[in-house]
């Protein structure tokens, strides 16, 4: 996969995010709060999971150590954050040459936690899918579908101009 194609990816993970924290603000807090899922976790932390991960994610794919706590406590705080990790991921896309993509990226100290930045990348937008997905099927469950989060979808709505938060 090239950088094109990760960035044009990672558009369609922005833009299936962004319909779900818009439905997930239309949830009572309450509920929103309210554990729901066999481990235990909240829509509300779900969907903080999803930006915490990414966050240090991009800090690893940068080479910044520091360790930042991301534990919003409520909807609302989780979309503030994901507004601003945007900015640091979409100008961390931009900036990507082919040659970066080959180079290696340590998760954790140790010979089998390394991998290609490439990889890294590729795991948080598969990462991000499988955790959308969950908190897609708890607002369903809630009665607050967020609508069609498929690929196709995306850019069908690219292609025709469509807005970006049509209702679900």
């Amino acid at each position: 996969m090239d950088a094109i194609g990760l960035r044009e990816l990672y558009d369609h993970h922005a833009w299936s995010m962004d319909r779900l924290l818009a439905q997930a603000r239309e949830v009572p807090p309450e509920l929103a709060a309210e554990p729901s899922r066999p481990d235990g976790l909240s829509l509300r932390d779900t969907l903080a999971h999803i930006v915490s991960a990414e966050g240090r994610w991009l800090r690893r794919f940068q080479r910044r150590e520091e360790h930042v706590r991301f534990r919003p406590d409520s909807v609302a705080g989780v979309a503030s954050g994901w507004v601003a990790l945007q900015a640091e991921v979409r100008a961390f896309l931009a900036d990507l040459e082919p040659a970066d993509l080959g180079r290696a990226i340590e998760r954790d100290p140790g010979p089998r936690d390394r991998g290609t930045l490439a990889a890294g990348i590729t795991h948080v937008l598969m990462h991000g899918a499988q955790h959308r997905a969950e908190a897609a099927e708890l607002l369903t469950r809630l009665g607050y579908s967020p609508g069609q989060l498929d690929y196709m979808e995306f850019l069908d709505m690219r292609e025709l101009d469509l807005p970006f938060f049509r209702s679900p």
